[in-house]
């Protein structure tokens, strides 16, 4: 027979009727076949689906890592995980039958079993490590059947809520540092987020930061509610910054930003301090005004005091500095001491010698120029004390008289006196000493009355040491020293200087040309490495060449206008001939600089320069731009 009836389902109920195959069983008794059984396949299926079942509750019992260890009636271990076994350090075979409490104190699942009831949950000490352990009654039809014992092992657990705690009390201790500063604490991340901000921020700035956290500060800075940022500073620069920043609420505030960096060297978080400034920077702004005022006073003064200006032997003194010189020079030329002026190539040294000759007892007498540089070596002798005749091939009939003779009673000026040769020292001196010298090819000594007044842009004490030049000369020349310092050292002679030279030149070429005071302002600022020479032939050269009567900045020569200043009140020039696109090229680049120096934003560029912020960025990575 192939199919047969589950028993308790008549045979003849076709409805309910299941059909299923067999499958045949050996009976075995004392080791020999005596039967067999037939189980129809829905046992065998059972049976099976019990084994999978049976096999997926013991995974999951043993996956777990907390220790689950179960007893029967008798309180004796009838399961134990794997983790258990790796506890208590033994096998399986090791652990059945066995009582929990012999291998675990504190846990006794036998008052479990006994009473039915869970006791509470408590914490063991088990191996160095804290278990929290949980007993449980297993009940099968009202009925007691065993415990369930589960130990979890919560050592980690409380040492990661012991570093909770402590940083939660870091972030108490954060928290009250932050809120109980007087300043006002604004802290952003790398990205210029607002994180964070203190309650005296709010108070300084008069702003509602309720919606802030979570904003970008280049988003608060497009609102306008900050005109700039430092924290983007701060992000740009890499380095502390410090600005003065407003606020839509009208607020001046000193706004400090810092960097924070992670252990990559990363900016992870910006932290800035502020404080309130506006009472400060309107008491700035007063004192800018009034030194504006100051200023326009100074220039009306100055221009009351060029109409007092004195001209002393064709040199213009205006200055505190020129006319304390001035003054030195007219009292010592009332001595007949030698006097040794020095200053650089330009300054008007030999002017000074003629106010000394002019307000000498000497006046009236000859004033004798000698520049000892511009006359060869060879001749320079017989220059300075003259020749006898026949002294040499050429000699004049009956002898020359040199300079030293010509400035009988007056005074001789000797510019460039570090020119004059080392073999020629030694006679020179003697002549200083003595009062007497012998022309060239004579031998009768002639004596003099001659004051000397020598200049020189050398310095000669490195000339002593370098032994070109005689000490013992050096000082005798150095009876009395006078000193005349350059003009970008005394800036306030140059505007005395320019109106009187403007004056001449005008006199002289029939014009009338005069400076704007940008031009003067300029001039000031100008190093001046050519002195006041330099400025007599610029402000000829400007008088000359300038089509109109105003001379502005367009009208000076390139080497005036390199710093930006000057390029700003110049504007756009061309000093030569260029392909048209790279001179496009050229004030293109200048006027994207210019934004990049002066707004924060390329949206702020943009609307300035009128084209995109695309095309900003663009254009800036093409020339190299960066913000500072």
């Amino acid at each position: 027979m192939t199919r047969d009836v589950i028993a308790g389902h008549p045979e003849d109920d076709v409805e309910d009727r299941f059909y299923f195959k067999h499958a045949y069983l050996p009976v075995v008794e004392d080791e020999r076949a005596v039967g067999i059984i037939a189980i129809p396949d829905f046992v065998k299926t059972y049976h099976d689906h019990y084994k999978v079942a049976q096999n997926v509750m013991d995974s999951i019992i043993n996956s777990s890592k907390n220790l689950i260890i179960s007893a029967g009636p008798d309180a004796r271990i009838n399961l134990v995980n794997v983790t258990a076994q790796e506890v208590l350090e033994k096998s399986e075979e090791e652990l059945l039958g066995r009582r929990i409490a012999e291998l675990v104190e504190g846990v006794n699942l036998l008052d479990v079993i006994r009473t039915g009831v869970e006791p509470p949950i408590k914490t063991i000490i088990f191996k160095n490590h804290n278990y929290i352990n949980r007993s449980y009654p297993i009940r099968h039809d009202s009925n007691i059947i065993g415990a369930v014992a589960i130990l979890q092992d919560i050592t980690d657990i409380e040492n990661i809520v012991g570093e909770l705690e402590s940083v939660n009390e870091l972030n108490m201790e954060l928290d009250a540092i932050i809120e109980s500063s007087s300043d006002g604490i604004f802290v952003c991340d790398g990205e210029a987020n607002v994180l964070r901000i203190n309650k005296a921020y709010d108070e300084i700035t008069e702003l509602n930061t309720s919606d802030f956290v979570g904003k970008n500060m280049r988003v608060l800075v497009e609102n306008g509610v900050y005109s700039e940022s430092v924290t983007l500073k701060v992000l740009d620069s890499r380095e502390l910054v410090s600005i003065i920043q407003k606020t839509s609420t009208g607020k001046s505030l000193l706004a400090t930003g810092k960097p924070v960096y992670d252990d990559d060297g990363n900016i992870f978080r910006v932290v800035t301090s502020v404080r309130d400034i506006t009472e400060l920077y309107s008491l700035q702004q007063r004192l800018e005004d009034s030194r504006k005022i100051t200023e326009q006073y100074m220039k009306e003064l100055s221009s009351m005091r060029l109409k007092t200006v004195r001209n002393i032997e064709g040199m213009i003194i205006g200055s505190e500095e020129m006319s304390r010189i001035a003054e030195m020079a007219m009292r010592i030329a009332k001595v007949d001491s030698t006097i040794l002026i020095t200053g650089e190539s330009g300054t008007g040294k030999d002017l000074i010698a003629g106010i000394v000759h002019k307000y000498s007892s000497r006046d009236g007498k000859p004033f004798i120029k000698l520049n000892c540089g511009a006359i060869p070596e060879n001749l320079l002798e017989s220059e300075l004390f003259g020749y006898e005749e026949g002294a040499f091939t050429g000699a004049k009939k009956g002898g020359k008289p040199g300079y030293f003779e010509m400035a009988e009673g007056g005074t001789l000026f000797l510019d460039e006196i570090g020119e004059l040769p080392y073999a020629l020292q030694a006679k020179f001196l003697r002549a200083l000493q003595h009062k007497e010298f012998s022309r060239v090819g004579g031998h009768k000594l002639r004596s003099i009355d001659v004051r000397i007044v020598a200049a020189t842009n050398r310095d000669l004490l490195d000339m002593v040491h370098e032994k070109i030049f005689r000490e013992d000369l050096y000082y005798r020349l150095n009876v009395v020293p006078l000193f005349i310092p350059p003009l970008r050292e005394r800036s306030d002679d140059v505007q005395f200087l320019v109106v009187h030279f403007l004056n001449i030149f005008n006199e002289n070429y029939g014009m009338k040309k005069r400076l704007s005071l940008d031009v003067l302002d300029i001039f000031e600022k100008y190093s001046w490495p050519g002195n006041v020479r330099e400025l007599r032939n610029l402000i000829e050269r400007i008088v000359v060449m300038t089509p109109d009567d105003v001379i502005t900045v367009r009208d000076l020569p390139d080497s005036f206008c390199e710093d930006a200043e000057c390029a700003d009140v110049r504007g756009i020039a061309v000093s030569g001939f260029m392909p048209l696109k790279e001179a496009l090229e050229a004030v293109e680049k200048q006027l994207i600089k210019k934004a990049y120096d002066k707004y924060s934003t390329t949206r702020i560029m943009a609307e300035h320069l009128q084209i995109s912020a695309a095309s900003i960025v663009r254009k800036a990575a093409k020339y190299g731009i960066k913000k500072k």
